[in-house]
């Protein structure tokens, strides 16, 4: 699974927090003991799309455990139970709150094998959404799909919903003869009800998967067909954009086999179906049937110049054989489910986009892992609760750096070990650690202590001399981290770059102790020395270097990273303009257009006293807006707002005809800082500007707030309303929310959005009510907080804390 918001936090790591768990776990700790071991789930649904309702029955075999069994306890919450049946026979049942307990017509044993049918209704709250046109949003497209991840399937039919069971599974699906049925393995066939005006879709998973990953999906579809070698691939899209959605799907049948051939075990289900729904989170890994966010992966032409589906498609695509084939067994395990996603989506865009894009992206996976340690305290990757910043791109980075330790040909011995040996079972973190031990012969334990089942990160500080005499570099590594039982010192392997005469050498070092002075061999003078080269751990570093030591770094390092981190330290020197030149060659010249970007980025932390410099990095910066890459000239853009004259002013008004949505944004935030006298008519003119998710005219709207929060805030008042965008509304609940307090009007319309129909409004709005602080506030969020079924339940319960809080401190 992957959440839409992680990436987007991830991307903009230095200036957010996450503050909200991908999912709300429900249960936690170990895994709860089975009395039962299901072999099949049947299941036949009728899905009535305006009724919000399902008609169902499932059909479930299973074989006891014990040699006692007379009753069965199945999740099924919320939901009507008609009748049980053991073949004709009718059973006794009872429900509570969460549970359904049918008692057998005798004691049953492990040699029976036992096939109870539920008949059943419900109009689930959780585990599946329902979408559709109504007088405010008439194109809205007619949809159902269910979501099983956590532990929310038993909200739609009763099964047994934890991910410590493996079965096989059918999906029978009724809907209206307009609506196009998904589910998991192969389609047995299609049959219309002319007289009911239904069609029946019957859909059958012929190997082992956990229930949380039975899904079903229903909506108005056109179905693009591809094949990767022998495997049907199907890709759910809306039939206005069919073109554009096979431009974005195109790239799957190659992940398929890129995948194959790295893990070596082929994609083992029938089929791989995509399909693209409204409101969804992100991705959802639905075994051989993966349900995606709509805005997250079909894009036009001109959108696709700042966002690509690559990553997303990649990401659920990798869970078919991580998560799906081996399942965590339970929810503290669960990195190995989302970490191998997370690290072979980089895998597939290095071998899509090469070495650079990979290296860049793993460094972002490292620094989210040191940003959780920081912002929200240690906590172990296996661990109940553990953060999403551990789950997805810590452990992406902790399995790089077991990549590393154990070198290319015996990693992957171990991952193709680790999969063959556990197929289609439920899995734990120490089963890898044993299969990478069985298949390198190599003890692992001190490694997985130190990553997995402790918390934290090595942080280095590192110096080094050279000898002329010893003809040799004396590097002096300590490691300065707070050291509890909770995190120790970091013992591992590192890479050490040293380049002198032009030349370089590698030298591998095992770091053992917190200070340890190491002797390289070295004839002349180093120019540059990198420490782990190749930037393979997760480690905060502090290397005492030279500002021309890094200037050279900047310039000629080979890392992409390495050449990132020289431009930070010398952004970050004092009395640094005469590295002006240096920033400029790297935002023109370098190869990789990441670390131009960053030159740009960087450029603007640097005091310029000088006039000449100053001008030539102004021209630098005229000169990168036309560069071919968006994100370039983005950057630029948003550099330019901090210089004045005709001439930035004249090119950042023709920035706002760029192909670039992105572009077009930083535009309109800059001309503020750049022409503020001036802007105001222009800002208005961008406020109904058509753009992907009203990306333009949600810039437009925030940067008038900057100006007269008065004015935004009325436009906001009437942008937040339901009928408008989603991106809109949301940029306009944020304004209300952060200029809004004190104002009566405001109070009452967030307070309104408390009823919203969009979840993720009522939500926003509800904190908002907590940042806004007012006391009547509580009695409605308290109403919201004790709702279960309602999504802004949390959110609601922490602002009547920070209410209640502010009114306290007040006396």
């Amino acid at each position: 699974m992957k959440s839409c918001f992680l990436s987007l936090a991830l991307s903009l790591l230095s200036s957010i927090s996450l503050a909200q768990p991908l999912f709300s776990i429900h249960e936690h700790g170990e895994a709860p003991s089975r009395t039962y071991d299901v072999l099949h789930y049947n299941i036949e649904v009728a899905l009535d799309l305006e009724k919000k309702s399902v008609t169902g029955k499932v059909a479930t075999t299973l074989v006891p455990f014990t040699a006692d069994f007379s009753a069965v306890v199945f999740d099924a919450e919320k939901m009507k139970i008609q009748r049980a049946m053991l073949g004709s026979r009718e059973l006794r049942f009872e429900t509570d709150e969460k549970k359904l307990t049918i008692h057998l017509d005798r004691s049953y044993s492990s040699k029976d094998t036992v096939t109870l049918s539920i008949e059943y209704a419900c109009t689930p709250k959780r585990g599946m959404f329902w979408s559709g046109p109504d007088s405010a949003y008439p194109r809205r497209h007619w949809q159902v799909w269910s979501q099983g991840e956590d532990m929310t399937n038993h909200f739609w039919f009763p099964c047994y919903d934890f991910p410590n069971d493996k079965s096989t599974s059918e999906v029978t699906a009724t809907v209206d003869k307009r609506l196009t049925v998904l589910s998991n393995g192969k389609l047995i066939d299609v049959r219309e009800n002319k007289t009911a005006g239904t069609k029946i879709f019957h859909w059958k998973e012929s190997k082992p998967h956990a229930s949380y990953l039975i899904m079903v999906a229903a909506g108005e579809y056109a179905v693009l067909r591809d094949r990767a070698g022998k495997l049907p691939l199907e890709y759910y899209v809306y039939p206005e954009d069919t073109l554009n959605a096979r431009i974005c799907f195109q790239q799957t049948p190659d992940m398929i086999t890129f995948f194959n051939e790295k893990i070596g075990f082929s994609y083992p289900w029938e089929k791989y179906g995509q399909i693209i729904l409204q409101d969804h989170f992100g991705g959802m890994e639905n075994t051989s049937a993966t349900t995606l966010s709509d805005v997250s992966t079909v894009f036009d032409a001109r959108v696709r110049l700042d966002n690509s589906p690559v990553g997303l498609i990649a990401h659920e695509l990798a869970h078919q054989w991580w998560g799906d084939v081996v399942t965590c067994k339970d929810w503290r395990h669960l990195w190995l489910n989302e970490s191998f996603a997370s690290y072979f989506e980089p895998l597939y865009r290095e071998h899509l986009l090469g070495k650079d894009e990979f290296t860049h992206e793993m460094y972002g996976s490292q620094q989210a892992g040191i940003y959780v340690d920081t912002a929200r305290g240690r906590k172990p990757v296996v661990s109940v609760d553990s953060y999403g910043e551990n789950i997805y791109p810590r452990g992406a980075a902790i399995l790089h750096m077991l990549h590393f330790v154990l070198g290319d040909q015996l990693f992957w011995k171990g991952i193709n070990h680790y999969i063959t040996k556990h197929q289609f079972t439920p899995v734990e973190t120490n089963d890898l650690k044993l299969a990478f031990e069985e298949a390198t012969g190599q003890n692992l334990y001190w490694f997985f202590d130190e990553w997995l089942y402790k918390a934290g990160h090595p942080i280095f500080n590192v110096s080094y001399q050279w000898s002329d005499s010893a003809k040799a570099i004396f590097l002096k590594v300590s490691q300065t981290q707070t050291m509890d039982s909770l995190t120790g010192l970091f013992q591992m392997p590192v890479d050490i770059e040293v380049t002198a005469a032009s030349a370089s050498v590698t030298h591998r070092v095992n770091i053992l102790t917190k200070d340890t002075t190491f002797t390289l061999p070295c004839a002349t003078k180093p120019e540059l020395v990198i420490f782990d080269k190749g930037t393979w751990l997760i480690k905060e570093l502090k290397f005492d270097k030279s500002p021309d030591e890094w200037a050279y770094q900047a310039a000629l390092a080979s890392n992409p990273v390495d050449r990132i981190l020289a431009l930070q330290e010398l952004a970050r020197l004092s009395n640094n303009e005469r590295f002006v030149p240096v920033f400029i060659s790297r935002m023109n010249d370098d190869p990789f257009w990441i670390v131009r970007r960053e030159a740009i980025s960087q450029s603007g932390k640097i005091e310029i006293k000088e006039a000449s410099l100053k001008e030539q990095l102004k021209n630098a910066l005229l000169a990168a807006t036309r560069q071919q890459k968006s994100a370039i000239r983005d950057a630029a853009v948003g550099q330019l707002g901090k210089y004045k004259g005709s001439d930035v002013v004249e090119t950042l008004r023709a920035a706002l005809q760029d192909s670039s949505y992105n572009v077009i944004s930083t535009a309109l935030r800059s001309l503020a800082k750049a022409d503020s006298t001036n802007v105001m008519p222009t800002l208005k003119t961008y406020l109904d500007y058509p753009s992907f998710r009203n990306r333009v005219s949600s810039a437009a709207l925030n940067t008038i707030a900057t100006i007269d929060s008065t004015q935004a805030i009325a436009l906001s008042l009437e942008r937040a309303k339901y009928g408008v965008e989603a991106g809109t509304r949301f940029t306009a609940l944020g304004i209300l929310r952060k200029y809004g307090k004190g104002r009566n009007d405001v109070l009452s319309f967030s307070l309104s959005l408390l009823n919203d129909k969009n979840e993720g409004i009522r939500s926003t709005a509800a904190r908002a009510l907590g940042e806004i602080g007012d006391e009547a506030a509580i009695t409605p969020l308290e109403k919201v907080a004790n709702d279960n079924d309602n999504a802004a339940k949390d959110a609601a319960k922490a602002s009547i804390e920070k209410i209640k809080k502010r009114i306290a401190d007040k006396k």
